[in-house]
């Protein structure tokens, strides 16, 4: 849901003592903008606690599965990049049949390829988990958030702007990507004496 206070693409004035609200649609609400504020953090930590639960339980039930440590040949590639410590915590698996987990939930989406839940990755399909090194990075970089921040500030986070926490994953996940074709295309070049 898009909440917004105060703002709008159209020109619309509130009467006096009110203020706009847009949560899909605007409207004047009673009260001040500070006010609302509150209104808004409780309904963000709302949200951020049942995002918080969703994933922790979907990660235990995912647990329960075949879960395996990161391949060999991704691990090798992303040591550079990672300490240990999240190597070596992370597991993965193949789909999530469990319909009302997050990762199930989300791999809905065909854009999404892969889920983290804390410390398990759940990818879409086997030629992922087993061969694309920067989506590898990308969900790294969330499991490192995970252990930097804890589960529920991580929910909290991304409730409040899963942009910003999705950035440097994005970002870690184009560097892995350039840095695999400079390589391969060093690998291909021709070699002259």
């Amino acid at each position: 849901m898009l909440f917004c206070a105060g703002t709008s693409s159209s020109v619309f004035a509130c009467p006096a003592g009110q203020y706009q609200v847009c949560m899909v649609a605007c409207f004047c609400a009673p009260g001040s903008e500070e006010e609302a504020g509150t209104i808004f953090d409780d309904m963000n930590q709302m949200a951020a606690s049942g995002l918080q639960n969703w994933i922790v339980q979907s990660r235990n039930t995912a647990a329960t599965g075949d879960i395996q440590p990161i391949p060999l040949n991704i691990r090798a590639q992303l040591e550079p990049y990672y300490d240990i410590q999240v190597l070596d915590s992370v597991r993965y698996k193949v789909g999530d049949d469990v319909e009302l987990n997050a990762a199930h939930t989300m791999l809905q989406n065909p854009d999404v390829r892969a889920v983290t839940l804390i410390d398990i990755i759940v990818f879409r399909n086997p030629e992922d988990a087993l061969n694309d090194v920067a989506l590898w990075a990308h969900e790294l970089k969330h499991v490192q958030q995970y252990q930097q921040w804890g589960d529920r500030e991580f929910a909290t986070r991304y409730t409040r702007d899963y942009e910003a926490v999705e950035a440097p994953a994005y970002e870690i996940q184009a560097q892995v990507a350039r840095a695999l074709r400079t390589s391969q295309a060093r690998a291909e070049s021709p070699r002259y004496p």
